[in-house]
C-alpha cells in the first residue's frame, strides 16, 4: 500500500526523476532526512520534484558566451601623451584634442587648459 501512496504523491513526475529520487533516498544522499526511517510521501514527492527540475535544467540548451574580440592596442605615443596630459601638460592636451576631435571630454580639457600659463 505504501508504494501506491508514493506514486500518488509524485503524480506527473517522469520515471527518470522517480528513479533518481528513490536512489538518493536509498543511498542516504537526501539532506535533512533521517535515514533510519523511510521517507514520508511528502518528502518523496518533494525530492521527485527537485529531481524533475534538475533533469529539466540538464536538458536546457547551453548559451555559449560571445567571442571576445581583441581590443586594439593603444600606441605608445598616445599613452605618453595621455600621461603628460594628466600631469598638466598643455601641449599634450592640445595634441590629444587634435587626435580625437570628436571626443568632447578631450576637447573640453584642451580648451579649459588654454587659460593656463604656456609651457
Amino acid at each position: 500500500m505504501q508504494i501506491r501512496a508514493y506514486l500518488m504523491a509524485s503524480g506527473g513526475i517522469e520515471p527518470e526523476a522517480l528513479a533518481r529520487a528513490a536512489g538518493r533516498f536509498m543511498r542516504g544522499e537526501v539532506a535533512g532526512h533521517n535515514n533510519a526511517f523511510a521517507p514520508s510521501c511528502a518528502e518523496f514527492a518533494e525530492e521527485c520534484r527537485f529531481q524533475q527540475m534538475t533533469i529539466a535544467a540538464e536538458r536546457r540548451p547551453r548559451i555559449e558566451p560571445p567571442e571576445e574580440k581583441p581590443q586594439p592596442k593603444v600606441s605608445a605615443e598616445k599613452l605618453k601623451l595621455l600621461k603628460e596630459a594628466t600631469n598638466g601638460s598643455l601641449s599634450a592636451r592640445k595634441k590629444l584634442a587634435a587626435m580625437f576631435p570628436n571626443n568632447p571630454i578631450i576637447s573640453q580639457a584642451a580648451q579649459s587648459s588654454n587659460q593656463e600659463a604656456p609651457e
